[in-house]
């Protein structure tokens, strides 16, 4: 304490020396701006200096262009700017703490602006041939940007603006700047312009849109009190342009200073021409639609005559040419004159002509009517919203098919890119905004209504009642019953999901549930496929399911008691008629998501509209997650029986287990040999311990054919040498179907396995 006394003491004599140090230590060492750091930037920038004064003129020599003079300048948006009037080059400061590489590349590229202002085929040529490897140094400047608006890569509207009214843009700049230093004009210089992005884009009319140009201006007014006055100006210019073969209908409207803008009301549209639409958007496209084409529909529940439609919009349709080899493409949309290729180049459609459809002739009768009306309203989208876009690209001589054509293909792998291009935007926005088109949601909800009315209710219905709905709807509007019933649970009525439910290639009974049990996008039904993947991914779902208190019956998941467990005449379990009016009770729920294999987020959707009976498989993804339904459901089921009381009771080899567990359930050695696909001959012999099982399939096989619980089936493959958590993935899928689909016949486990890739079961190759 008398330590502490002595030292405040001490401070407070010499407070004032201490605050002088303290100060002199921050100003000289700590500050960003101290002296010390100072001295360091003085030191950088006489550097630059050198090198400029040792570089600049052997890159004149070299390539026979010289400056009058050069200055360096701290610049916010550029490494250099260049005064092509005056042959004055500026060099931003900041390259002091660049390679030297990097000054290089400025100083060519600011003394090849001397002979052209734009960055065109003549600055790349120049460039390309005293430079080869530029665009590399550009890079590594570029991956240390400068904090300014060209954060992004030109948009070919920007580059085509540049290449054909740079001049346009930079004179209307200058005026601008002159007049409001009107005072001053005779003394001040703009030296140089680069437009740096172009920015709210709106279609205001059919070929008319409007946008405003970012330019940043380099403005030089010389001064009494020093050499050379610098200032940067970003200006705003608000321009519109009548899309046709060229930009002669170029207008500027306005010049201001550029500051933010709130966004417009009208249709925005991105650097490429496509239209910036949101998933919650899509409602609102199809009724601008209809109110355009068919206001009519949007007043009552009718067909909407999409046939009709798009005679209106003076387009033809063909229905003769087939657009795929595998029907990969349901239909093609032309936007230009020419040759349609596929991305082999090969010539898909010969001589299309502007304004045609072309419909595959197999969708009709390989799909269903819905999917025809589908796939027209999929282009008349396209032709209504995408038409700027292929002009724009014919514009600047894109090559193949990308100002000619959109082949709508009803899905694509994500493989193909990571990153979406403007045709994957289009595609995606067609196919949310064609089913809505049809099912317009004031009228389609009104009729619904309707019909649900006359049982009770949409919260009261029964599930045969939503299933009469769907049909009614599906008959009215003329697309396909699954098409109906997406429609329906997007339109939120949640208990359609239970009404004709389509998994696995087939249907399945459907089920009944209280209202609000479901969330959007849940659902408690799964496909094998997916039912094995949450089992080798999801360590919750592992547990639930090597509990042993679950069976997967009629692909759901649903607690194993007699209550919810039915048997049909084969043995198999399936869902009781008390288990399918409460499924919320007795089923463990699951989240339904869009596919990592299809590239559009909206494939799903879609895909529904686009058959009768259900979406392809592999175009929904389903997962598990532990939510408050699946606590719940998990708090009514007890341990499982664990291994080792079932090794208790049998105690004895594989041999004697066989022929007790054939004794118990009384089985013959051919009904086991019917439920297993394991030869009558191998089970006689592995009865009388003269063969041991020569693979895990079979002695899986015979788990299912005895259809042993998990402690059982586990108790009975450790009586072998053979180990599941040895094979990696497959054992995880052998380890699924015996915790969950034991209870499923042989042939339907097996055709599930074949599906995922896996090695089915039994011994006998000629039954499997």
């Amino acid at each position: 304490m008398d330590k502490l006394i002595t030292i405040w003491s001490f401070i407070c004599r010499r407070k004032y020396l201490i605050t002088v140090v303290a100060f002199a230590v921050i100003i000289g060492f700590l500050d960003e701006n101290s002296l010390f750091r100072r001295l360091g930037y003085e030191r950088e920038i006489s550097q630059l200096k050198e090198e400029i004064e040792k570089r600049l003129p052997k890159w004149e020599a070299q390539t026979g262009l010289k400056c009058d003079s050069w200055q360096t300048k701290y610049m916010v948006t550029k490494w250099g700017a260049c005064s092509t009037d005056k042959k004055k080059l500026w060099f931003n400061l900041q390259l002091a703490q660049k390679p030297y590489a990097c000054l290089d590349y400025i100083i060519l590229h600011e003394l090849t602006h001397l002979i052209t202002r734009k960055h065109d085929a003549t600055f790349i040529a120049h460039m390309d041939r005293y430079m080869p490897n530029w665009r590399e140094i550009r890079k590594e400047l570029n991956d240390s940007r400068l904090d300014y608006y060209e954060a992004q890569d030109e948009s070919p509207l920007q580059k085509l603006i540049d290449q054909s009214r740079y001049d346009d843009i930079r004179d209307a700049a200058i005026a601008y700047i002159q007049e409001e230093h009107s005072g001053d004009a005779k003394r001040l210089s703009v030296i140089d312009m680069e437009i740096e992005n172009v920015i709210h884009i709106e279609q205001l009319e059919d070929g008319v849109i409007a946008f405003d140009v970012i330019a940043s201006c380099d403005v030089e007014m010389p001064s009494a009190s020093r050499k050379g006055y610098f200032n940067e100006r970003w200006l705003k210019i608000h321009c519109q342009v009548t899309l046709g073969i060229d930009m002669s209908g170029f207008r500027i409207m306005s010049v201001g200073n550029c500051e933010p803008q709130e966004e417009s009301d009208n249709d925005r549209l991105s650097g490429e021409l496509v239209p910036i639409i949101s998933r919650e958007q899509f409602e609102d496209e199809a009724e601008k639609f209809l109110t355009r084409y068919c206001p009519e529909a949007l007043e009552k529940p009718m067909r909407v005559p999409i046939e009709t439609i798009a005679s209106d919009m003076k387009l033809q349709v063909i229905e003769d040419i087939p657009l795929s080899d595998d029907l990969t493409y349901f239909g093609t949309i032309i936007f230009d004159n020419g040759n349609v290729l596929d991305k082999h180049r090969k010539i898909t459609i010969r001589n299309a002509k502007r304004g045609t459809v072309y419909l595959d002739p197999r969708v009709s009768y390989e799909r269903s009517v819905g999917t025809k009306r589908t796939t027209l309203a999929h282009e008349c989208f396209h032709w209504h919203r995408h038409q700027p876009y292929h002009v724009l690209m014919k514009m600047i001589g894109a090559d193949d098919n990308l100002g000619k054509a959109i082949q709508c293909q009803i899905a694509a792998n994500s493989m193909d890119s990571d990153k979406w291009k403007a045709v994957d935007w289009m595609e995606w926005q067609a196919k949310g905004v064609a089913p809505r088109i049809l099912m317009p949601a004031k009228p389609t909800r009104l009729k619904a209504d309707q019909l649900l009315a006359v049982y009770g209710g949409a919260d009261d219905a029964s599930i045969a009642a939503y299933e009469n709905v769907i049909d009614e709807l599906a008959e009215l509007f003329d697309v396909s019953r699954q098409a109906a019933k997406v429609r329906l649970m997007d339109l939120g009525y949640s208990k359609a999901e239970g009404a004709y439910p389509f998994v696995d290639g087939q249907y399945v009974r459907g089920y009944s549930f209280e209202a609000g049990a479901l969330d959007k996008n849940q659902t408690f039904t799964i496909p094998y496929a997916d039912l094995f993947k949450a089992y080798c991914f999801d360590r919750e779902f592992k547990k639930l399911i090597d509990s042993g208190q679950f069976i997967f019956a009629d692909r759901h998941l649903v607690l194993n008691n007699e209550k919810y467990i039915a048997r049909d005449q084969s043995g198999s379990a399936t869902l009781s008629e008390y288990a399918l009016s409460h499924m919320d009770e007795c089923c463990v729920v699951f989240s339904k998501g869009y596919s990592y294999q299809s590239k559009y987020q909206g494939a799903r959707y879609y895909t529904q509209f686009m058959r009768n009976a259900a979406p392809v498989e592999n175009q929904v993804e389903y997962s598990f997650e532990l939510n408050a339904h699946n606590k719940a459901l998990l708090e009514q089921i007890k341990n499982a029986k664990r291994r080792s009381e079932a090794m208790r009771r049998y105690p004895g080899s594989f041999a004697e287990t066989l022929v007790a567990l054939q004794k118990e359930r009384k089985l013959s050695n051919k009904q086991l040999a019917d439920r297993s696909l394991v030869g009558e001959k191998t089970i006689q012999r592995l009865r009388n311990d003269e063969e041991y099982p020569t693979s895990v399939q079979t002695v899986l096989a015979l788990c299912v054919g005895l259809k042993l619980p998990l402690p059982e089936a586990e108790m009975f493959l450790g009586k072998t040498d053979f180990k599941l958590n040895s094979m990696k993935g497959e054992g995880y899928v052998y380890q699924c179907v015996l915790g969950a689909c034991a209870e499923n016949s042989i042939y339907e486990i097996n055709e599930m396995l074949k599906e995922n890739g896996i090695t089915p079961l039994g011994s006998d190759p000629d039954l499997q």
